[in-house]
């Protein structure tokens, strides 16, 4: 799967790539890269979350094209198509967690936990942003962009281990079990769609050369509708540092 992802992200590049020479008309075609930070979570963080101990972002990358069409001196529109990553791993302790988790001694398990998680979220997608830009004049070298975005995932992994606490069998007077270590997994549970609103800034030193942040933040959750595992909504939000090479 992910040799076909790459194949299939190098095939589109040396096409854009090489459509973009004759570019015109108002057009310009980019070809960007980028590295990402941010995480996906339950915002705000529940009551049941009571302390995260650490978080560690994964190498989260981004590779895509743009095509940029000026309108007016002041404004112009841009779309395109990237393949980026968006992970992280979290250590934190709980309290009345819901959970599923798998344990060794046990089998399946349902309940409420208390204790210490650790999770890894780490999500491949396809995505297809639509943006606004506006600079203040057509000759200045920096803009400010906002838009939405649609991202269908490729690949999806979330899951986890749960240790050193207990859980409540069914509900929080169910009975006690001692968790050593189990573990949980809800990669299958995650939602195919994700939408989200997009805000950037661009800079361009160089004529050929652009410098960009951007923000992304998804407005519905990772996880499917009828998922209820978990009881609340996780969103990720991630901002991205990006360069590009501008044809014009």
């Amino acid at each position: 799967m992910k040799k076909r992802i790459f194949l299939g992200i190098s095939v589109f590049l040396i096409t854009f790539a090489a459509y973009s020479q004759e570019s015109g008309n108002g057009f310009e075609y980019r070809v960007k890269a980028g590295i990402s930070l941010g995480g996906t979570a339950p915002l705000p963080l529940p009551a049941e979350i009571r302390k995260v101990k650490s978080y560690a972002p994964l190498l989260n990358m981004s590779v895509g094209g743009e095509v940029l069409k000026h309108l007016d001196e002041n404004w112009s529109v841009i779309t395109g198509l990237r393949f980026e990553t968006k992970g992280m791993e979290t250590h934190a302790s709980v309290k009345s967690y819901n959970l599923i988790m798998v344990s060794g001694d046990d089998g399946e398990l349902s309940g409420v936990f208390t204790g210490m998680v650790r999770t890894k979220v780490k999500n491949s997608y396809l995505t297809l942003p639509i943006l606004a830009m506006w600079q203040p004049n057509a000759t200045a070298k920096w803009g400010v962009k906002a838009g939405l975005y649609g991202a269908f995932l490729l690949e999806g992994d979330f899951g986890g281990s749960a240790y050193d606490g207990y859980l409540r069998d069914g509900d929080p007077t169910g009975e006690k079990i001692e968790i050593t270590t189990a573990s949980y997994e809800f990669s299958g549970d995650l939602q195919r769609w994700n939408l989200g609103v997009q805000f950037g800034a661009e800079w361009r030193p160089f004529p050929h050369l652009l410098a960009g942040l951007d923000l992304t933040w998804g407005v519905n959750s990772i996880f499917k509708k009828d998922f209820d595992v978990i009881a609340y909504k996780m969103y990720p939000v991630y901002g991205t540092l990006n360069f590009g090479y501008v044809f014009f």
